[in-house]
């Protein structure tokens, strides 16, 4: 009687794991096709604001990073750290003007910008030039991560164009 026991509480058991592993694969492909829908529409929103975001936005950041760059070359610590400042208000105002459906997204996107800017700025009070140099430098590189490229075909006519003004035949 306790065999047959024993020998029916195996069977439910292995009964339960097989219809919870079977209920795990049906649930499975919902659960992969609600992050893909998550995954498209967190991609579709950084996509609609960067579109928000126009090269003069960009540029002006870029024109601010060489200024405070220069700045650190010349030995002019508080002018790098003035211009650092102006940086990270124009990020800030950048994404704030671009509606409030897209604040959230352009944070994301410019967080590694931001987060240089942060250890610039403690660089440049610990007096630590070459680090905030290095800084700069990496914020420009993640600066232009985010920059729109023009097509190659653009890029490649543009060149041509180029060349073609400055041939002396």
């Amino acid at each position: 009687m306790k065999l047959d026991n024993l020998l029916i509480v195996i069977a439910a058991t292995t009964l339960l794991t097989i219809a919870t592993i079977a209920a795990n694969q049906m649930l499975l492909p919902l659960t992969q096709q609600e992050a893909v829908a998550q995954n498209t529409t967190t991609t579709n929103q950084t996509q609609a604001a960067m579109a928000a975001i126009t090269q003069a936005d960009l540029d002006s950041i870029a024109d601010d990073l060489t200024a405070a760059t220069e700045a650190l070359l010349s030995n002019d610590t508080t002018d790098a750290y003035n211009t650092v400042n102006s940086i990270d208000h124009k990020l800030f105002d950048t994404a704030n003007d671009q509606g409030e459906q897209n604040i959230k997204p352009l944070i994301q996107i410019f967080k590694p910008l931001q987060d240089n800017i942060d250890s610039t700025r403690d660089a440049l009070r610990n007096n630590d030039t070459a680090n905030a140099l290095q800084l700069l430098n990496s914020t420009d590189a993640e600066l232009l991560k985010i920059t729109p490229q023009p097509p190659v075909e653009e890029s490649q006519e543009e060149e041509e164009a180029a060349t073609e003004g400055n041939s002396t035949e």
